[in-house]
């Protein structure tokens, strides 16, 4: 834990002394003169530091955390966060791999698990498959930055893709090699977005408390003809992870862009 020096707080000015201080923090911030990941002085330090009373830091560390500048972890204080992981997932049809790779997001995989399993009766009515079914069950951890970022998921019918436990998976895509290798490729997804609290597993993982906000994209990826060839269900560290989509709003008619006139701007 870095010590600090810390401007002191005009306790004159109108603006209250909690908005001071965070400004104050927030500066130190953004300037890095605390780095990501690095824990901030404790309240009682703090608020020594800027003769102020606890419930002044109190406050004013919430408003940074609100602004996820700052994190809490309870019983081991108070940290700054780093930048969140901004996806474009929803705008494209591609793998968490293939869309790392295109928005240059430095990234590796590690494999915790790749077998040969029987399909439950939930995993089959997903893939359309018989209970029994050999599935090949799939699940990956995602690392940005060395952070533990997304945990995924996969089940796959085996008899669509013989072989396919055999394969490197920290260095593969799984939907580039279902189209290279097995000449199968997806089509499209359905994806269902939920905001769930980090079960045990997210937990242990993702290095987070149980009951923090976990990100869950949940669906079926389907090749041509509607077959489906993936049972997906992936979750994203709520406080590290951020889905961005574009949305284009669908207008009736044909009406020419150069056809729109925009409103005058009004000075003085």
């Amino acid at each position: 834990m870095k010590i600090l020096e810390l401007e002191k707080v005009d306790k004159n000015k109108v603006i209250p002394l909690y908005y001071q201080v965070s400004q104050i923090l927030e500066e130190i911030i953004r300037k890095g003169e605390i780095k990501p990941g690095e824990r901030l002085p404790s309240e009682e330090v703090l608020a020594d530091e800027f003769e102020v009373s606890r419930p002044t830091i109190n406050k004013a560390i919430s408003l940074l955390v609100r602004k996820s500048l700052l994190s809490q972890e309870r019983g081991k204080g108070t940290f700054v966060r780093g930048e969140e992981v901004k996806l474009t997932l929803m705008q494209e049809l591609a793998s968490f791999g293939e869309a790392f790779k295109r928005q240059n997001i430095r990234f590796h995989t590690e494999v915790l698990a790749l077998r040969k399993e029987e399909a439950n009766k939930d995993i089959a009515d997903r893939l359309e498959k018989k209970e029994g079914d050999i599935v090949v069950y799939l699940q990956r951890l995602r690392y940005v930055e060395k952070e533990p970022i997304l945990l995924s998921e996969s089940y796959l019918p085996y008899d669509f893709f013989p072989g396919l436990e055999n394969e490197d998976f920290t260095k593969n895509s799984l939907y580039s090699l279902l189209e290279k290798r097995y000449n199968v490729p997806v089509m499209k997804t359905e994806r269902y977005v939920r905001a769930v609290k980090a079960l045990d597993e997210e937990a242990h993982f993702f290095r987070i408390p149980i009951g923090e906000p976990v990100i869950q994209l949940e669906g079926v990826a389907f090749s041509t003809k509607n077959l489906k060839v993936e049972y997906f269900n992936t979750r994203l560290r709520g406080d590290k992870a951020v889905l961005c989509t574009t949305l284009y709003r669908k207008r009736e008619g044909k009406l020419k862009e150069e056809s729109i006139e925009l409103p005058k701007r009004h000075t003085g």
